[in-house]
């Protein structure tokens, strides 16, 4: 954008330059913004590395707050003044702040544009917005039964989309000043103003900050959160005296294991996950840590970190470029509530009937199409641009709209794919940390080749001095889509089996089992604990729905007590004692 606004202020401010002058100010314009671009992609890095707090923000909070509002509340009301009190400074980082018109706001926005001050405020947002998010997904956990947690990542690509949409989009439309003043202002009946868009940045963020503490406001006075059931006792209570809020409870020792039992739900057959709240910091950091040794999920963490680097034009320069090229903000307005918004809503759904029993093969589908399709219609689109067709011709119109059409269905594809795919295959015990270990993961895939691809296209773009950068051959982003898009050929023939494998590797691969026998505490490993390990898998075999329940060492009488209250058929109990495998 910065490349096109100084070629249109070499025009229009009347400079008696040869087209050449004109075309090199245009080049040192486009190597500022993809290096502007390279640093301020840095400021998505907290939700790449937000498992480091995820912990802190799982088991501590106040009780009689709420577990997720204790962090929620006060996250959001700081994010929502944060942006009130910081609108002026993020323009005059920018060089926005005393811009007259459009031409002398482009005239000077390289020289005046501070980006590591914009860099740092959204750094400081991006931080505040993946501690909200951990907790958004804890809580989540809690509201969705287990039968409708694949669900849960429909919800979140239309969720997501429509906040695309809103903030994207809509402020594009909004800050346009063509749109402005051939839509907005006669639509409303407010005088003409040709220099300025209806909305500026600052307004922006002052309306969506007064926004947050609006809904921040809303939470804290009018949601309460469900608590976890009580643990349930057998007639033995008075060993289970001190009942725990949760529906798993640690047991440290076989004593521990008299007259435990669990309530479970006879309709909703969910599995208990572990609270970060009642084994601490530290047990909470060594059961993620046992997760990332697992060899699935090590195979998954390469897939995901490595991905997203051979799409990587696509998704941060192509916009760019297309703007460049004279792309306007209003036909990007135009093309994204009737393409991007209702794909990003019916592609999920629509996927969810089609590759609902195989995740993997519907996310690998989706890359192939990403690697190879879509550069394709990247390059049409952005040859068209720069060969300055009318843009009011069906080619044009096609070229766009197929471009961002596909894109926008592969990568809804594909978050769809991950997301469903991460929900069936964490192991419950400890699926919100499980949870956030692989989003992280699929987070950092995605931020760091978007830094990595910004700062190659500046290297790589040639300065003003050095020549016409639009001359045929100057521009670097075909031959390194090219380049990419081998890449993404490779990624698919020698990667794709692994992702295959994966989609193939039974429940088991992915679970750690430091729940067997509870052994992972620092408990003594002598042969009497290893018996009683052994009683403990042969009556979760008796206890056949739930897994964990540490029933060994209970008499006959108080097993079918805690097997009629558990809802485990009896004739299933009588035949396993009548086989002599529970004494």
């Amino acid at each position: 954008m910065t490349a096109a606004a100084a070629a249109v202020t070499a025009a229009s401010a009347g400079v008696t330059v040869v087209a050449t002058s004109a075309s090199a100010v245009a080049a040192d314009a486009a190597r500022a913004s993809y290096n502007a671009n390279a640093i301020f992609a840095l400021c998505s890095w907290p939700f790449s590395l937000k498992l480091l707090w995820a912990p802190i923000v799982d088991s501590c909070f106040f009780k009689r707050f709420g577990r997720r509002k204790s962090w929620l509340i006060p996250i959001q009301t700081l994010a929502g003044l944060i942006m009130l009190g910081g609108s002026d400074f993020v323009e005059r980082q920018l060089g926005l702040g005393n811009a007259g018109s459009i031409a002398e706001g482009a005239a000077n926005s390289v020289a005046a544009m501070d980006v590591r001050g914009v860099t740092a405020f959204f750094f400081v947002l991006y931080f505040l917005m993946a501690t909200q998010d951990i907790a958004v997904d804890g809580w989540a956990l809690t509201m969705l039964s287990k039968k409708n947690r694949g669900r849960g990542p429909i919800c979140n690509s239309i969720g997501q989309n429509i906040g695309y949409f809103l903030s994207f989009v809509g402020f594009l439309a909004l800050n346009d000043v063509e749109s402005s003043e051939t839509l907005w202002r006669p639509l409303l009946r407010l005088p003409k103003n040709p220099d300025r868009g209806l909305v500026s940045l600052k307004g922006f963020l002052r309306f969506m900050g007064s926004f947050m503490l609006l809904t921040t406001a809303v939470v804290a006075l009018f949601k309460r959160e469900i608590k976890a059931p009580a643990v349930a006792s057998t007639k033995n209570n008075d060993v289970n005296s001190n009942r725990r809020s949760s529906f798993f409870t640690p047991l440290k020792s076989s004593s521990d294991v008299v007259g435990v039992t669990s309530v479970i739900d006879e309709e909703d057959d969910d599995d208990a996950e572990l609270d970060a709240a009642q084994i601490g910091l530290k047990e909470t950091y060594h059961r993620l840590w046992a997760v990332s040794k697992l060899p699935a999920v090590r195979s998954l963490f390469v897939v995901l970190v490595t991905y997203r680097l051979p799409v990587a034009l696509s998704d941060n320069v192509k916009f760019l470029k297309a703007v460049e090229y004279g792309l306007s903000k209003s036909t990007t307005a135009l093309l994204s509530p009737t393409l991007i918004l209702p794909l990003g809503i019916l592609v999920p759904i629509a996927a969810s009937k089609i590759w609902h029993a195989a995740p993997l093969r519907q996310f690998m589908r989706a890359y192939e199409w990403r690697v190879t399709l879509i550069p394709l219609l990247d390059i049409f689109m952005l040859r068209l641009l720069k060969s300055g067709q009318p843009h009011d011709t069906p080619m044009f119109w096609g070229a766009v709209m197929a471009s961002t059409a596909g894109q926008a269905i592969c990568n809804s594809l594909q978050f769809n794919a991950q997301m469903t795919f991460f929900a069936s295959r964490v192991d419950p015990a400890i699926g919100g940390s499980y949870m956030t270990l692989l989003n992280t993961m699929a987070n950092l895939g995605g931020t760091w080749p978007a830094s990595f691809v910004m700062k190659l296209l500046g290297w790589l773009t040639p300065s003003g001095v050095d020549g016409d950068a639009t001359a045929p051959g100057r521009d670097p982003y075909e031959i390194v889509q090219a380049i990419f898009s081998v890449l993404g050929i490779l990624w698919v023939i020698f990667l794709g089996p692994v992702t295959r494998r994966l989609a193939a590797l039974p429940d088991d691969a992915w679970r750690t089992h430091l729940l067997d026998g509870d052994d992972d505490d620092g408990g003594n490993k002598n042969s009497n604990d290893k018996k009683t390990k052994n009683k403990n898998k042969t009556t979760t075999k008796i206890t056949h729905r739930k897994r964990n329940k540490n029933l060994s060492d209970i008499s006959g009488g108080s097993l079918r007590m805690g097997a009629m209250e558990s809802g485990v058929d009896l004739s299933s109990w009588k035949e396993a004692k009548n086989d002599g495998k529970i004494e």
